[in-house]
């Protein structure tokens, strides 16, 4: 029996050739599975952060002290997504940063779902698979950093809201176009 037939089609997300080791900056969003809302919410335009929001946020806090050769200038957390710009100084591969990320705040989730009583999630706390965007030049920088920073005021036309605005994401069509 072919147990090849059964497996997802997976679309290759990362750029083919592209050494992801490479100092530079790039910009990450990373989804909670099934798209729960399980960080806060959004409140006039503000986000508000639950204890899980907090753990996520000082997760990604701690990626910088865990390895000297990374910053990460901005950052936001949503109530079901993370969005953040990662600067990777020496030889230092994103997609393990970005799986001991994923790894280490599950490992808290869960404590929290079993001693505070967090809301469960379904096998996983992340989408298999994150997105990234490689920063070209300082243009770009800038557009994705105030993407960022205003994304809460965007919540109701946000893609990965469950409940958006049935308008188009325009504004990260515009970051991708941007280089």
């Amino acid at each position: 029996m072919d147990t090849k037939m059964n497996l997802p089609n997976r679309k290759k997300i990362r750029l083919q050739g592209y050494d992801y080791s490479s100092p530079g900056n790039y910009f990450i969003t990373m989804v909670v599975q099934d798209r729960l809302n399980l960080f806060g919410q959004v409140v006039n335009h503000q986000m508000q952060m639950n204890e899980a929001g907090k753990m996520i946020d000082n997760a990604i806090k701690q990626i910088p002290i865990q390895n000297d050769e990374i910053d990460i200038p901005y950052k936001i957390v949503m109530p079901n997504h993370v969005h953040f710009i990662i600067s990777l100084k020496g030889n230092t591969y994103l997609g393990e940063i970005i799986r001991r990320l994923k790894s280490y705040s599950t490992h808290l989730y869960i404590k929290g779902v079993e001693n505070d009583n967090w809301s469960r999630f379904n096998k996983r706390l992340w989408q298999h698979n994150y997105f990234d965007h490689i920063i070209r030049n300082q243009r770009a920088y800038d557009y994705i950093a105030n993407y960022i920073y205003i994304n809460p005021q965007r919540w109701e036309k946000d893609a990965i809201n469950p409940s958006h605005d049935s308008d188009k994401d325009e504004i990260m069509k515009q970051v991708l176009a941007f280089g």
